[in-house]
């Protein structure tokens, strides 16, 4: 028996581990892999003097088209900025923090570490734990609520077991791997959707999906990474087959990036085929990075230059074959703003917490770029606390709790 039983592996699960061993309780993290997390190049916090907590909550807003919770909104970008107190982001000669400009976002607004924070804090914070936390690398199966307690089924192959916990945090991410062509790895496939249902909880939005505009169709090894998009700000561009700009604003939001470049492929003035690609190769577009410059491509995109480059692609002189990808579930599980599953009536479900891409109402309909970063690392720590407060608490004293909060 544990206090806590953290399901999932990425950062959303990470920080709910480390938020509740920091609170002093005991701990059991089960993962099926790191989904996406290790992809998460940069991440959305205010820190320009042009930019506010109250622009980032407008931007993600309007990103969201209406659909957002604005309760979610308002804890994701308020709680951004104690990240700062937390990363030793990138800083310039001058002291200030280096920023890059996401997809809809009004102002550059994402900061990293070596534009791999996701890869950076998983790192920090499995070090950090080791030999704290119990890791158990396996599929959880089912959960069964009995009161206050919970019983966690598992397997690993052949080998089933069970564990339990006082309260449960699911962060187990989306569910876009099902799809044939995405740039999800193949485990991220709605299961903690299924377990939070199974406990009663309410889902929202299963009909969102945001596409990645920019993910690799060719070459065969890069097949489904997805290219970051911020490089639209750079100088870099989209191209037919004709070798024409067509889009009308390519600094508009995903969403809208992803529904021009479908209607210039349905259009027929799609790209069959690229360098390095071997048929046969779905359709798709020309992500033209040669109008950025050189040094910036070598530093802020290092990691992509060299990406190719062991492909045999030169990005500084050739553009990308890419095409718009299955790459955020932006529905899910119901969470209050303190990571709290609730039931279709809007009550709680007493000791079970989610966080990250398996939550629903976040991002609304279109995710703002540079927010899924923010989003793990904000609600994964609120939910590690929260977890440990209903750990130590009855139904009730938790009820009453949270309602005083």
């Amino acid at each position: 028996m544990v206090d806590v039983l953290v399901i999932g592996g990425g950062l959303a699960g990470w920080r709910a581990a480390e938020a509740a061993v920091k609170a002093g309780a005991s701990v059991t993290l089960i993962a099926n892999g790191t989904g996406n997390s290790p992809d998460i190049h940069a991440i959305n916090v205010p820190v320009r003097a042009d930019d506010s907590i109250e622009l980032f909550i407008d931007d993600t807003l309007k990103s969201g088209g209406g659909a957002c919770e604005p309760e979610l909104v308002e804890t994701l970008c308020r709680e951004s900025v104690k990240l700062l107190d937390e990363f030793p982001f990138d800083r310039g000669a001058d002291g200030s923090y280096k920023t890059i400009q996401p997809l809809g976002c009004s102002v550059p607004r994402c900061v990293s570490i070596d534009h791999k924070i996701g890869a950076w804090a998983l790192a920090k914070i499995k070090r950090e734990l080791s030999g704290k936390v119990s890791v158990i690398q396996a599929r959880v199966t089912k959960i069964i609520q009995n009161c206050s307690l919970f019983t966690i089924h598992y397997s690993r192959g052949d080998d089933d077991a069970s564990a339990s916990a006082r309260s449960v945090v699911i962060a187990t991410g989306g569910w876009c791997g099902k799809y044939d062509f995405s740039d999800n790895p193949p485990e991220l496939r709605g299961d903690g959707i299924a377990l939070a249902q199974s406990l009663g909880a309410a889902v929202r939005d299963l009909d969102a999906v945001q596409y990645e505009p920019t993910v690799a169709l060719a070459p065969t090894r890069l097949r489904g990474i997805p290219v970051i998009t911020t490089m639209l700000h750079e100088g870099a561009t989209f191209r037919n087959r004709l070798g024409e700009e067509f889009l009308p604003d390519k600094y508009a939001n995903k969403d809208a990036i992803s529904r021009a470049i479908f209607a210039e492929i349905e259009a027929g003035r799609g790209v069959g085929g690229g360098s390095g690609a071997e048929p046969p190769v779905d359709v798709g577009i020309w992500y033209d990075a040669t109008g950025v410059p050189r040094a910036i491509l070598e530093t802020r995109y290092a990691d992509t230059v060299q990406r190719y480059a062991a492909c045999g692609v030169d990005i500084t002189r050739e553009p990308m074959l890419v095409a718009p990808a299955p790459h955020t579930s932006l529905g899910g599980v119901v969470i209050d703003a303190s990571c709290r599953v609730l039931r279709p009536d809007g009550t709680p479900i007493p000791g079970l917490f989610a966080a990250g891409e398996v939550t629903g109402g976040v991002h609304g309909r279109n995710r703002l770029g540079g927010n899924a970063g923010t989003e793990v690392l904000v609600f994964g720590r609120i939910a590690g606390r929260a977890s440990v407060l209903a750990s130590r608490k009855n139904p009730g004293m938790e009820a009453a709790y949270f309602a005083f909060k």
